[in-house]
């Protein structure tokens, strides 16, 4: 089942010769706020890019200029997180929050930092927060993030319930999608599980798309249940010839060749 985190960076759309502003030129600036801005927006591109480095270097010039600034300690929470520097990140992401409990997007990072190590109740907790702000562009995702938490914490009704929260918010999201045909298939509703599939299928085939491993998977178990073996057997070939060692074809292996 899918289980990572969606971490949505939502970095500020940045010209190319932006990304190459010095110091010295921002320092020439007369505005703080406009410095301080751009300090943080190259801060983010870095780390798209990951280049921490660089990142760290423009992120504590925005410190400089405003230490409680909410997107600059919740960036260096998200590098700190990714170097394995746990205690440090942790310290970022809460200073965040202290400065600005309504920066949503720094919300986020925190509590899919708590999932990665293993905190779902915490991590459940800042992300039904988060998804309290109406205002917030990602709150599908977020929805999706909630019922991943859920399963985690082995509540399936209410992993449901976030999963069709998401795909009301945004009908389109795959992610929920795909979601909630897994969930639906572990709890043996097909039917419920091929009516999600089918409008999955529909957006990869309309945005012509690549199936996953695990929708190829999802496909071959829905085909098989309902004695449709053209279409179990085709999926499956699919399932070899583009993920031969991926866990679901070893799952598929195992489940109908016992191997």
């Amino acid at each position: 089942m899918m289980s990572r985190i969606i971490i949505i960076l939502g970095l500020t759309v940045l010209l190319a010769a932006c990304v190459t502003t010095n110091d010295s030129s921002l320092s020439r600036n007369a505005d703080p706020e406009v410095a301080l801005e751009r300090y943080v927006n190259l801060g983010f591109e870095y780390i798209k890019r990951e280049d921490f480095t660089r990142a760290k270097k423009h992120l504590n010039r925005a410190l400089e200029i405003d230490d409680d600034n909410a997107p600059a300690n919740s960036a260096l929470g998200l590098i700190y997180s990714r170097q394995g520097d746990k205690e440090i990140a942790e310290k970022m992401f809460k200073k965040a929050i202290a400065a600005d409990s309504t920066y949503t997007r720094g919300r986020t990072y925190y509590a899919a930092y708590l999932f990665t190590e293993g905190r779902f109740e915490t991590a459940l907790e800042q992300f039904l927060i988060a998804a309290e702000d109406t205002t917030f562009p990602s709150r599908s995702q977020l929805y999706t993030n909630i019922a991943l938490c859920q399963i985690r914490l082995d509540n399936p009704d209410a992993a449901i319930l976030a999963y069709e929260r998401a795909l009301q918010l945004d009908r389109f999201n795959s992610n929920a999608l795909a979601g909630m045909t897994e969930l639906l298939l572990t709890k043996n509703d097909f039917k419920r599980a091929q009516f999600y599939y089918n409008r999955l299928v529909n957006q990869i085939a309309q945005q012509a798309l690549t199936h996953s491993a695990q929708t190829l998977w999802q496909g071959v178990r829905i085909a098989k249940h309902f004695n449709a073996v053209k279409q179990a057997e085709s999926l499956a070939a699919l399932l070899r010839e583009l993920y031969p060692d991926s866990q679901e074809y070893k799952n598929y292996l195992s489940l109908y060749f016992g191997k």
